[in-house]
């Protein structure tokens, strides 16, 4: 079994709420419409993210390396696969609903756990972005819920003009404001705060560290896009996150010949053993991969999002053989 086969078998494993989204006429209809503004196909990648071969943020870099678009197309077209197409998944599977109202009230009194928990990070960064491009105020209105959250970071009260205060995120905010002043800061003033002030130098080592995201995520959700101006747009964050605590895109570009293993961001690792390039029947005559392909497309109905997918890689391999 190839790797698209196999792709597509993982594809058919699918909850049937899932395939039901993916394969139903509105995204059908939405997917067809992309793939003439940008003249790309784009079935098979859908498939790639369904499963979990490409993460949401690995859209992106799939884009540029594959059929070498700019960053910036790349991103915009990421950008209306996640709202158009993945944010219905992301509402029907994710544990959270990725609207303004449901990120508001993370901001308000969830947002340590999602600093936290890296996937759920990820997951949440994606739709913020999402939903900045849709609504160019809501970046504001999040910095001042997020400047009011009553949640603690810290075990033991802090002292905040002479009084001893709850260690909560508004009131370290305001300890760090007062200690560093209200414009943008870089690294080396958050680490000189975190050594050097009365609050943070003595706090325990996980303490700290939480301080020190909480910090980073006030300077990419309050400065933005100052903030992230020397970052790769696919590197956008609000909320901080390791990045060796998520594994990111991995290399799915081969056409289908081999399969890789990926590491995606928004689902567990999947390993596809490798295959081999050729088949060999009773006769002894090679299957080629091509062959292999229009085999499995006899396996979908026409209108199907997964016969679109193969019909895709068929197309992109005649390409190659001229």
């Amino acid at each position: 079994m190839n790797y698209i086969a196999k792709c597509l078998e993982k594809f058919r494993q699918l909850p049937e709420s899932t395939k039901n989204i993916l394969g139903s006429l509105e995204v059908l209809t939405i997917i067809k419409k992309l793939e003439e503004k940008y003249d790309i196909k784009l079935s098979f990648l859908i498939v790639l993210v369904a499963i979990g071969e490409v993460s949401l943020s690995g859209i992106s870099e799939y884009l540029e390396k594959k059929y070498n678009f700019r960053e910036e197309d790349a991103f915009e077209l990421r950008s209306e696969l996640v709202r158009e197409v993945f944010s219905l998944l992301l509402i029907n599977n994710s544990e959270i609903e990725i609207s303004e109202a449901t990120v508001k009230d993370i901001f308000a009194t969830k947002i340590v756990e999602f600093m936290n928990d890296a996937s759920k990070a990820s997951e949440l960064n994606h739709g913020i972005f999402t939903l900045f491009s849709q609504n160019g105020a809501l970046q504001e209105e999040l910095n001042k819920i997020f400047l009011n959250n009553q949640e603690k970071v810290a075990t033991s009260r802090i002292t905040l003009e002479g009084r001893e205060v709850s260690p909560t995120i508004t009131n370290w905010l305001k300890d760090f404001i007062k200690f560093n002043g209200s414009d943008i800061f870089d690294d080396l003033a958050l680490a000189q705060y975190l050594s050097a002030s009365a609050n943070a130098k003595n706090l325990p080592s996980d303490e700290k560290e939480l301080v020190r995201k909480l910090l980073k995520l006030y300077r990419n959700l309050a400065f933005f896009p100052e903030s992230l101006e020397n970052y790769s747009i696919k590197d956008w964050q609000i909320i901080p996150i390791d990045i060796n605590a998520v594994n990111v895109f991995s290399d799915v570009l081969d056409d289908g010949e081999l399969a890789e293993k990926i590491e995606p961001v928004i689902a567990k690792p999947v390993r596809i053993e490798e295959t081999s390039k050729v088949k060999i029947t009773e006769n002894k005559k090679e299957i080629t991969p091509f062959d292999e392909l229009k085999q499995t497309l006899t396996q979908y109905a026409s209108d199907s999002l997964e016969y679109k997918a193969v019909l895709q890689e068929i197309g992109r391999l005649k390409k190659k053989k001229k």
